[in-house]
């Protein structure tokens, strides 16, 4: 009971981080603030952390860990894809933005605090992004060897569908207004996934593989 409840607190915590983080920005944000709104004292965070910096470091991981791991489960020979009939590149698209859509809050934190370009970020994410870099090159290179060819170069391909990934999360006033549903909508799946095979279809040349 008690670790479970341990594993709660330090959970709060870090939702508040993120929340905190991503409204105010990472060094305009206190400790105090942190803890005011988790409901826990000072004390707490720097158990769990020991400190701010500690504390982002955690809220990143806890994004990027699954985020890869939703990467490289497509990757696997042995892997229940979603349908044979799939890209592996389209079913991982699918499933980033199905694991992005339920860690909402951790996936708009997380981009955004990668766009910021600062140096404890750049530290902390730089193996996360040449694995994630990495992962997409090896999903696509199993399309193109089951038979699948594209109108663009690879390079671009990848460039357009991981911008088309993270963009929502990035720009969720935007996505708010011109569709009346915000990314943390579990109707947010159905409607961007549609966005996304759309998309494949269009830099794909004829192929007798359908997505379903």
């Amino acid at each position: 009971m008690a670790i479970l409840q341990q594993r709660e607190t330090k959970s709060e915590v870090m939702v508040a981080a993120v929340d905190l983080f991503y409204t105010k920005g990472y060094h305009a944000t206190s400790i105090r603030e942190i803890s005011a709104k988790a409901g826990v004292n000072v004390a707490t965070i720097s158990y769990y952390f020991a400190g701010k910096q500690g504390l982002l470091e955690e809220c990143l991981v806890a994004f990027f860990e699954p985020y890869l791991t939703v990467l490289e489960n497509i990757s696997k020979p042995s892997n229940q894809r979603k349908s044979e009939q799939i890209s592996y590149t389209m079913d991982a698209a699918l499933s980033v933005i199905e694991f992005q859509q339920k860690h909402h809050r951790f996936a708009r934190f997380a981009w955004r605090e990668v766009t910021m370009d600062s140096q404890i970020v750049r530290e902390m994410t730089s193996c996360y992004l040449r694995k994630e870099q990495y992962m997409w090159k090896m999903l696509l290179a199993l399309d193109i060897e089951q038979g699948f060819s594209i109108k663009i170069s690879p390079s671009f391909f990848l460039i357009q569908l991981t911008s088309m990934l993270s963009m929502p999360f990035l720009q969720s006033q935007t996505m708010q207004e011109l569709w009346n549903v915000n990314p943390g909508d579990k109707m947010f799946t159905r409607l961007y996934s549609s966005i996304l095979k759309e998309w494949f279809f269009g830099v794909t040349c004829e192929s007798s593989v359908v997505i379903s």
